[in-house]
């Protein structure tokens, strides 16, 4: 079974997997696999918990699909995880773990984001670009924003996404429009 195939038969949008380039294996969110679980009828048999201290925590997590039966080991510890829910990320880990071996995703090279730190979904998709800042800087510098440009460049570095950055710039393109209508308008009364 391929990506495509498998969020195809469980309904997996854009978003709910990604490639991860170092390892070229495909990465599906913890959403997805509960999609996957709840398609399946997968449920939790036991959870039985093997260590549960203040820097490591792991546990035996055993869940059905019809007949069939898979246990394995959710852990979390802090090198391995960047959550303080040590507890929540570990289980999620193994029920995880268990719903992709039921379904024999593995074999396909295919896993969870909750397995590893490395597999979080890549912000870089999503960031300001440099044609973005350009147009920032073009704006700022346009004459509209004198005097208030420490606060714009404050207001600016608020911006962490592309989209956010998209809806800040077409605000400033009106802002500016603005000023320069009223500029022109001003030189056109003292003429």
């Amino acid at each position: 079974m391929n990506i495509k195939e498998l969020a195809k038969k469980y309904g997996l949008v854009e978003g709910d997997f990604w490639n991860h380039k170092q390892s070229g294996q495909w990465i599906l969110t913890h959403d997805a696999v509960e999609k996957i679980a709840n398609k399946e009828k997968i449920g939790l048999v036991n959870i039985e918990t093997l260590n549960s201290e203040a820097d490591l925590v792991r546990f035996l997590v055993t869940m059905a699909m019809g007949d069939i039966t898979i246990t394995s080991v959710g852990e979390a510890d802090r090198n391995n995880c960047f959550s303080q829910y040590l507890g929540c990320m570990a289980e999620k880990r193994g029920v995880d773990r268990c719903v992709l071996k039921l379904i024999n995703a593995y074999e396909y090279g295919i896993s969870s984001e909750v397995e590893a730190e490395d597999f979080k979904k890549p912000e870089t998709d999503y960031t300001i670009t440099d044609e973005q800042k350009t147009m920032y800087q073009e704006l700022l510098n346009s004459g509209a924003y004198n005097g208030d440009k420490t606060k714009i460049n404050k207001w600016w570095a608020g911006f962490t996404s592309f989209e956010q950055a998209e809806r800040g710039l077409q605000a400033m393109v009106k802002y500016v429009g603005a000023f320069e209508t009223k500029k022109q308008e001003t030189q056109k009364e003292s003429n």
